[in-house]
């Protein structure tokens, strides 16, 4: 019961029907779930861990509203566990692996996203999530089962733009076919600029004003090409 309860908040809030900023009261959920106060304190606090809900000062409870500077951390912490897991699936794909994604790739190529966005984020989700498996690394799966939650309120914010999800579309084309040739630098590279160019996008559509210039620093401060290029050197040096 407490489970159940639990997932179906956490779905709304992911899906919206809950907005962000909604004050969650203890006593409405008791009465409204048939529960006391202690079951759903909890169910509370794992929606905290989840990152969708926040505690306030007074000790109530609000969902969670995505900041700009929640957007830029969420993306640049993507980009590191994302980008590498792209490697590694290179590295570690499976035949069930490459079968999923040209299945995957089969189905971006006839949506329509101007009529079906979600669709598009739908599918593109189903790529992240293979990439992960496919790098097969508990650390990586933990950190990503994390942060895939608290990214899906991103996707909430994305999924209202177009030409975000054109673009999406784009990149996971993109990245599919560095799979399939197991290019690890591409895999990576295509990755962390699809993570990257969303990021702008949604600052650029969503969260206009004067401090995008600051912003951007943050976004820019590891070039890709420096990036490879380090760990090319990295690489080397362990082989020797």
């Amino acid at each position: 019961m407490k489970n159940s309860i639990y997932q179906e908040i956490k779905k709304k809030i992911i899906s919206g029907e809950i907005s962000p900023g909604t004050v969650l009261v203890e006593r409405e959920i008791c009465n409204k779930c048939g529960l006391s106060r202690t079951p759903i304190r909890e169910i509370l606090w794992y929606l905290t861990s989840d990152g969708l809900v926040r505690k306030d000062r007074s000790g109530g409870y609000s969902v969670r509203k995505i900041s700009l500077d929640d957007v830029i951390n969420i993306f640049q912490s993507r980009e590191a566990i994302e980008g590498i897991a792209a490697r590694l699936a290179c590295a570690k794909g499976d035949k069930q692996f490459y079968s999923e994604i040209s299945e995957i790739k089969n189905i971006l190529e006839k949506v329509d996203i101007e009529k079906n966005p979600q669709e598009g984020v739908r599918y593109g989700t189903k790529l992240h999530d293979a990439i992960i498996r496919a790098a097969n690394n508990p650390f990586i799966s933990e950190f990503y089962k994390k942060l895939r939650t608290i990214t899906a309120l991103t996707r909430n914010i994305s999924r209202r733009s177009v030409g975000i999800e054109k673009k999406s579309l784009e990149f996971h084309l993109a990245i599919i076919k560095a799979l399939e040739k197991r290019d690890e630098e591409q895999a990576e590279y295509y990755v962390r600029e699809h993570l990257r160019t969303t990021c702008r996008l949604l600052i650029d559509s969503f969260f206009p004003g004067p401090l995008k210039k600051e912003h951007y620093k943050r976004l820019n401060k590891i070039p890709h090409k420096e990036l490879l290029a380090c760990r090319s050197f990295i690489e080397k040096k362990e082989v020797k």
